[in-house]
């Protein structure tokens, strides 16, 4: 599904999810057949009282004085109620178009699972295959590789800067096939695992991996991380130019976000892991939170180089893996710190900042914090079962932004969550100007002035909630805290 569209080069190109979503749909006809349920048995209960009707005991007494007044009405209940056309029988009729939006429904939803169960078998046997025919081969290939990359690099010095651009392109213009090499990226390493010894199908040491998607190679990989516990500071006086300016729009919301990501940027890495809580509070003392997250801080992170940058790659890993993480555990605590209490909370979050705003919100009846509301921007958030009933998602995705395609699936089409795809020229063509706040600016205002039905009714349901467009009166306040991790005993 498509939306409108703001004036400039930039252009909603899709949307999946919400109020006219697939998954709403199919709440539609759930509902309907509900309703034609409880239509059958109303019938059927005018059907009963017909025949109460027909023995009660002064009916059948004034029989006597008439009886032909009394059979003509008597055969009038019985037609109105138990004949060809009488409510007895229609309702028949009503129960087995229920039964039949049941089954319509039940057939559609198979075969969505049967279809994404099949795309993700392929993508699975094929990560395999190659992972297996790179880890066979790798004892002979290496050395030839190591031959040939040595003659390269003497002939051609300039090939990486060469290809890079051009790989980045490739990048950028075919999403759907990155996300399916992603997608594969479990059975890679089922494969590149049994492949080290291919007499041996179990792999070294008879152990076999048993990894079905990307967010389980994932949780593999971040095992290697040691994950130690975050610290949570709160920095008094540090705030940026939106933190006392209540947000108005979806736009708003994202340069917030853009100003803050810039507290922690490369020239001022001892603000890395900062985050920030923005109270709202109305005229009549009812208070909301919104709660921003930056991205990434440090992608270079490896196992042992793991240093107080909580948000690193291995977080990353832990996040798409479905794993606790010690930067989640910080910000609930910077939440109890501020004292929110039973105040709702919306969450923005870019990139990193995105995922863990969607997992508190998924998970928000574990960790008890009432997160009712999140706005991710270029962030994987597929690999999660699920947002709870009455929840909103509004997740902003850049057609060639390919960290977005780091969980190897699209997001499902559901209630809760509205999936905006748009293009933007802003920032640049490359992957990091793809994934860059500019483009989602750009983003934003398109989706703050669509007229998707999807779109404009999560828009509509940020304002209903009081997270935008706040009335006049109210009061804003802001906190920054710091999350790092404790230092190695």
């Amino acid at each position: 599904m498509t939306g409108g569209a703001a004036d400039g080069p930039g252009a909603i190109v899709e949307v999946t999810g919400g109020a006219a979503g697939v998954a709403a749909s199919y709440a539609a006809l759930l509902a309907l057949a509900a309703v034609f349920d409880e239509a059958a048995g109303q019938m059927r209960g005018w059907a009963a009282e017909g025949a109460r009707t027909l023995l009660d005991p002064d009916l059948l007494a004034s029989a006597l004085l008439s009886p032909g007044t009394f059979a003509e009405a008597e055969a009038a209940v019985l037609v109105a109620t138990t004949g060809p056309d009488g409510v007895g029988v229609e309702s028949l009729g009503w129960e087995v178009d229920a039964r039949a939006l049941r089954l319509l429904v039940g057939v559609l939803e198979a075969a969505d699972a049967g279809a994404a169960e099949a795309v993700a078998a392929v993508e699975h046997q094929v990560g395999r295959t190659v992972g297996w025919t790179l880890g066979a081969t790798a004892p002979a290939a290496l050395p030839a590789a190591a031959l040939v990359a040595g003659r390269i690099a003497l002939t051609v010095p300039d090939l990486p800067a060469r290809a890079a651009p051009l790989a980045e392109t490739w990048l950028t213009e075919h999403p759907d096939e990155v996300e399916h090499l992603v997608a594969g990226g479990g059975g890679f390493l089922e494969g590149l695992w049994d492949g080290l010894t291919p007499g041996a199908p179990a792999g070294p040491l008879g152990l076999p991996l048993d990894l079905a998607d990307a967010a389980a190679a994932a949780g593999l990989l971040a095992r290697l991380y040691p994950g130690r516990p975050a610290r949570t500071t709160l920095l008094p006086g540090v705030r940026v130019e939106s933190s006392t300016t209540a947000p108005r729009s979806v736009a708003d919301l994202v340069d917030h976000a853009r100003q803050l990501s810039e507290l922690s940027g490369p020239d001022h890495p001892e603000l890395n892991g900062t985050l920030e809580l923005q109270t709202l509070t109305g005229p009549g003392g009812d208070t909301r939170h919104v709660l921003l997250l930056p991205g990434t801080d440090d992608m270079t992170t490896l196992p042992w180089t793991e240093d107080g940058d909580v948000r690193d790659m291995g977080t990353n890993l832990r996040l798409v893996g479905g794993l606790d993480n010690s930067y989640a555990d910080g910000v609930l605590d910077a939440l109890a710190q501020a004292g929110v209490g039973d105040d709702p909370v919306l969450v923005v979050g870019h990139s990193q900042g995105g995922m863990l705003a969607a997992d508190l919100l998924a998970s928000a009846a574990e960790h008890g914090v009432p997160i009712s509301h999140a706005v991710t921007l270029g962030s994987p958030t597929g690999q999660l079962d699920g947002f709870p009933a009455g929840s909103h998602v509004l997740s902003l995705e850049h057609r060639g932004d390919v960290v977005p395609l780091m969980d190897g699936v699209a997001n499902p089409d559901s209630v809760e969550q509205v999936t905006v795809t748009f293009e933007s020229r802003a920032g640049g063509e490359g992957v990091a100007a793809r994934h860059g706040f500019e483009a989602y600016a750009e983003g934003a205002a398109l989706v703050d002035a669509s007229t998707d039905p999807s779109v404009h009714a999560a828009v509509r349901e940020l304002h209903r909630a009081g997270f935008l467009g706040a009335a006049e009166g109210t009061e804003v306040t802001s906190r920054v805290f710091q999350v790092v991790r404790e230092p190695q005993p």
